[in-house]
Parts: structure tokens; sequence; C-alpha cells
């Protein structure tokens, strides 16, 4: 197969256009435009196809997934207990961020025995419009360098696994460039699991977790958020628990029986933060879900560790968390 011709094919596929204009441009037949579709669908790119005005035109979706409804299951240990730590927005990319905590936090957690986080999304700090004053606030311009700077810097810990969304920052990398850095993140790092955009739902057991990236504004009122998510769910839909990211807030509250978390960032506050008069709370939650012998909920416990002081210029000498730390280790 041409590269160059698939090269052309995907991008005039993203100004919205005719199959028969596609192949006069590429001076191809309709049976070889489509065998280079399927090869870029195979690749992971959404082409779609749909008829209008008695031709077929082709959008290129790029690398976003379609929700296709899954549950990621996880099981509980000998003592039915499934531990892990909760984080969110930690804007890899952002002059902000704290890659100095969030070593520390994977430290404290894989010596506490909490082998599993969970990331609620903005992972990365997106990307901004050339124009923008907010894009002289990131040292890395580019999608493929967050991705590359996430893959040889985020804390990578022997045994210790990290369960990520993909959040609205996150977004930005597929609405400009078309590529999914949660996808490509998880190809690099086979501890790192990529669980979707904005939200999914995990199975601890019989336990039903939602993990949710907000898309909305904060609000005068730090529960309105949570508290009306919760409010949406029909009864038969309600999960046992929801971490609600990219609020930057630490609270805990049950409505509905749903206990719920709102997950701090581990970032400094931004330009953008003081501009919008958003508030900024650091830290981490450490979560227990036990089960019953029925594999449903018998106890949540959560505690939260806040970091009260972060550190300037901290992306100027990233050091990665060695892969090789064992327990006990400082």
């Amino acid at each position: 197969m041409n590269e160059e011709l698939k090269e052309k094919l995907l991008e005039l596929a993203r100004r919205e256009i005719s199959l028969s204009d596609i192949c006069d441009i590429l001076k191809i037949n309709k049976l070889e435009a489509f065998a280079i579709v399927k090869i870029l669908r195979d690749e992971g790119i959404n082409i779609v196809t749909k008829d209008r005005d008695n031709d077929i035109y082709l959008f290129n979706n790029g690398e976003r997934e379609f929700k296709d409804g899954s549950v990621y299951k996880f099981k509980t240990n000998k003592h039915n207990e499934f531990k892990f730590a909760a984080i969110s927005d930690t804007r890899i990319g952002s002059k902000s961020q704290q890659l100095s905590i969030l070593n520390d936090i994977y430290t404290k957690a894989y010596n506490e025995g909490y082998n599993n986080v969970i990331h609620c999304g903005n992972i990365t700090e997106g990307l901004y419009p050339v124009t923008s004053k907010y894009d002289e606030t990131t040292f890395l311009k580019d999608t493929l360098k967050q991705v590359d700077y996430i893959v040889k810097n985020y804390p990578c810990i022997e045994g210790m696994n990290t369960y990520f969304l993909t959040g609205k920052k996150d977004e930005t990398h597929l609405k400009k460039n078309k590529l999914n850095i949660g996808k490509r993140i998880a190809f690099a790092r086979e501890d790192m699991i990529y669980l979707g955009d904005i939200s999914c739902l995990i199975d601890i057991d019989n336990v039903r977790m939602m993990v949710l990236n907000s898309k909305l504004s904060k609000t005068y009122t730090k529960s309105y958020r949570p508290q009306q998510q919760i409010k949406s769910y029909r009864s038969e839909d309600k999960p046992d628990i929801l971490l609600y990211g990219g609020l930057m807030d630490a609270q805990k509250l049950t409505r509905r029986d749903v206990h719920c978390l709102t997950v701090p960032s581990v970032c400094a506050t931004t330009e953008e933060m003081n501009d919008k008069r958003y508030s900024n709370t650091v830290g981490v939650w450490y979560v227990t879900v036990k089960t019953n012998d029925k594999g449903e909920l018998e106890n949540f416990d959560a505690y939260i560790s806040p970091y009260y002081i972060t550190g300037k210029d901290d992306y100027i000498k990233p050091k990665m968390l060695s892969k090789t730390l064992k327990k006990g280790d400082k």
C-alpha cells in the first residue's frame, strides 16, 4: 500500500469530502479508496462513511473510541478487599505539573499496599491555541511530545498498575490532531491501562463503581456537581461508588446510597485556574473497598492525603520513579 496515498486520503477525510472527489483528486477508483479506508480502520482510525446526495461522504473521526458499554472488572484479594489510590488532573505538559508529588504518592501508595492507581482524567494539560495566553503556561506544545514525556517520566513501579481515563483537557489532542493519547500511552506502557474517555464503569466483585471526569465548569457549592450526577441516576443504574475527577476538590459524601469522592489534582494552580477563580486541592485518596461473601459492598473506607505546598518549576528537572522500587523503599 502506498503510504503517501494513505496519508493523503486521511488528510482529505478531515475535510468531510465525497468519495467521488477523493477518487478524482488521488486518481484512484472506489475499490482502491475503500481498501485504503479498511487499512486506516485496522490501524484504529475511525473513518465514518455516510450516504448523501447520491454519493458517499467520508469523515475522519481520528482515534476517538465509541462507547461499547463494556465494564472493567477487578477481583478482591483473599481478605475480600480491593485497595487503590485515586488521583486526577496531573496536567502533564503544564509548567505547573508536580512530578515530584506524583512520585511521592506512588511511593507511599506502594509501601502501604495500594498496588493500583485509578486516574480520573486530565493526565495531560492538553493543547491551547497559539493565540491563547495559556499556551505559554505549557512546556510541551505537541501531542506526541506529551505522550512521549508521559511514557518516559510517569511513575513506574514493578507490580503496580495505573488505570486511567482521558478527560476534558486530554480531548484537545483529539480535536486538534485526531490522536487518542490514552491508546498511545497504554500501547507504550503495559503498566498503564486505558479505561476510555470521560467515564467508565468498573466492577469490584459485585460492587459497581463509576469513574468520571467532569466536562462542566466548577460551581460555587463544591458538592453541587456530584450531587447532581447522583441525582441523575435511575435507581437501577446507580453505582455503589462514584469517583468524580476534574473538579480539583477533595470531598467525601454519600447520597442515595452512592459513596462519592471528588478527586483532587496533582498539579499546582495554573494561570487559567487563577483567572477563573478555581480553587485547587492537591492530594490523593487512599481507598479500600471490602465486599461480603456475596461480593456485595460491605465497607467503603477512604482517607485523603493532601499536599499543601507545591514545587515551583518542578517541571524543569523531572525524575522518573524507578521501576525497580521495592516495598519499604523511600
